[in-house]
């Protein structure tokens, strides 16, 4: 297959705002930033590929929201004030839903942060919230494995600089037939380090293999059956033969023994 080469181009220069009601949640944004960003991927399928990037954003992006999500209670609240700069690489290499990924940020930031969210219902639970002030340079990266239904990924990073930062999150849930389990965290003063953990399990996914193995477990059971009764078939029908050919045999030698004596 011949590789298939994209580029996407995206650029900023006006403010933004906008506010969305429904039955069930409310959600409030405005974004009074400039930002560009550049990238650039090379994919053989949908399962493997690179692609690189560029961007740059200044100035300040606030929003919240807060409603039901089915029968769950959600909350989300940010605000950033931050001039930044990132270049990022990503690459995958899979097929057929199994297949490893891995991704890296490297980055420069100066302003303030504020993030949480917040998810509590019949679904389980998720919070994660975090916070950081001042000037500082930083990589990130993060690896994911995928093995049909089960996804495991971690993550970690470290950054230098005059600042603070601190936040962490947890994650118990299961939505749609897919059970999330994870875990971050981050405390930084001058030198910051952060490390993420979370396991993903489709338990669809699992099912339809379940489903799909024993299909195949009947139809091999069928196969063997057939090729029994067959190969039955056949030793009976060799044991007449031999049956029948001792037969021969012996009124042959009866006939021999008579035409000697």
């Amino acid at each position: 297959m011949t590789p298939k080469t994209s580029q996407t181009t995206e650029i900023k220069t006006k403010p933004e705002s906008s506010v969305d009601i429904d039955n069930n949640s409310i959600n409030v944004s405005v974004d009074n930033s400039i930002s560009a960003s550049i990238s650039v991927g090379i994919n053989s399928n949908k399962d493997t590929g690179i692609e690189a990037g560029a961007s740059v954003k200044t100035g300040t992006v606030a929003s919240a929201g807060a409603g039901m999500d089915g029968n769950n209670i959600f909350l989300e609240v940010s605000y950033s004030d931050t001039t930044e700069v990132h270049a990022t690489v990503d690459a995958k290499v899979g097929y057929d839903g199994v297949g490893v990924s891995t991704g890296v940020d490297a980055y420069a930031k100066s302003g303030t942060e504020l993030e949480l969210t917040t998810k509590i219902g019949q679904n389980g639970v998720m919070v994660n919230a975090g916070a950081s002030s001042g000037s500082y340079v930083g990589v990130d990266a993060e690896g994911t494995v995928n093995m049909r239904g089960v996804s495991t990924s971690g993550g970690a990073g470290v950054s230098v600089g005059d600042h603070f930062e601190a936040g962490g999150g947890a994650e118990a849930t299961f939505e749609k037939g897919k059970l999330n389990i994870g875990v971050s965290g981050d405390v930084a003063v001058l030198v910051g380090l952060d490390v993420d953990a979370s396991v993903s399990i489709d338990t669809n996914q699992i099912q339809k293999d379940v489903q799909t193995v024993s299909h195949e477990v009947v139809k091999t059971e069928k196969i063997v059956e057939s090729e029994v009764k067959h190969l039955t078939n056949d030793i009976c029908k060799t044991e007449k033969k031999v049956e029948n050919t001792t037969k021969k045999v012996g009124k042959d030698i009866k006939k021999g023994l008579k035409k000697i004596f």
